[in-house]
């Protein structure tokens, strides 16, 4: 968690604390000082009684205030180890798990998967001509237009760095190509421009499906990210900005359409 939040969880935490005092002091002097001034035995006895009722509800109240704020944090720290910050997408650890269920799911069943992997082409100059904060706002951008893109049962996430997957359930590397070609258009013509210079981003993607790998000694799931990444390689070697396919025989650059 960011030093900005663990300080707002201190002052909130610090705020119900000093409320359930200023209350619990409030309630004991009104509750008790008629005691001293008033001789009234009855009064002398239920004003206690009042007090600790008052009190109770008062430690409730400021109980149920802060498990609010608890669970908020936690939240937040779920949130921060499965997401990436700057993006909002998963992160790789969460990548890996997901995949492995994909895989998995699409075995048992008999089922099509296919994985894309994205890289921003010449990303080291961005930062160098435009600065890391420019940079930063171009992942970000990159990250919404790939998620504003894809179909609702696929999964962006952010590999790392520069780099970004798509696990595409039910899909094949021909239809996952076709995705992935459409993405790098969206990318291609949207200059991103965010209360700053104009950034023209684009992108290589390498795509493989699980009918296209041969694991050998690694995992399957190895096995295909293996294969994206290779194919995304390719593709760079070709001239980036474009999308690699890779085969089982050999890899091919995608024959647009």
């Amino acid at each position: 968690m960011s030093q900005p939040s663990n300080g707002r969880l201190t002052q909130q935490a610090r705020r119900i604390f000093l409320l359930q005092c200023g209350l619990s002091f409030t309630v004991i002097v009104f509750a008790l000082l008629p005691v001293t001034i008033l001789d009234d035995r009855e009064y002398a006895l239920t004003a206690p009684f009042l007090a600790a009722v008052l009190l109770l509800a008062v430690a409730m109240l400021c109980a149920a205030r802060f498990m609010r704020l608890v669970r908020g944090a936690n939240e937040r720290i779920a949130a921060l180890t499965t997401h990436d910050e700057l993006t909002g997408l998963p992160n790789r650890p969460w990548f890996f798990a997901r995949l492995d269920e994909e895989i998995d799911r699409a075995r048992r069943y008999g089922a099509e998967l296919a994985l894309v992997m994205i890289d921003l082409d010449d990303f080291r100059r961005i930062n160098d001509t435009f600065g890391h904060p420019q940079g930063d706002l171009a992942l970000a951008e990159v990250a919404r237009l790939l998620t504003a893109n894809i179909r609702a049962s696929d999964l962006a996430v952010r590999y790392g760095g520069e780099e970004f997957m798509l696990i595409l359930p039910e899909a094949n590397a021909r239809q996952a190509a076709r995705a992935a070609e459409k993405l790098r258009m969206v990318v291609e013509v949207n200059d991103i421009s965010l209360e700053g210079p104009e950034i023209k981003v684009t992108i290589s993607c390498g795509v493989a499906d699980l009918a296209s790998v041969r694991p050998g000694r690694c995992s399957q799931r190895d096995a295909l990210i293996t294969a994206a990444d290779r194919a995304m390689h390719q593709a760079k070697r070709n001239g980036r900005n474009q999308v690699f396919m890779h085969e089982p025989e050999h890899e091919r650059q995608l024959s647009l359409v």
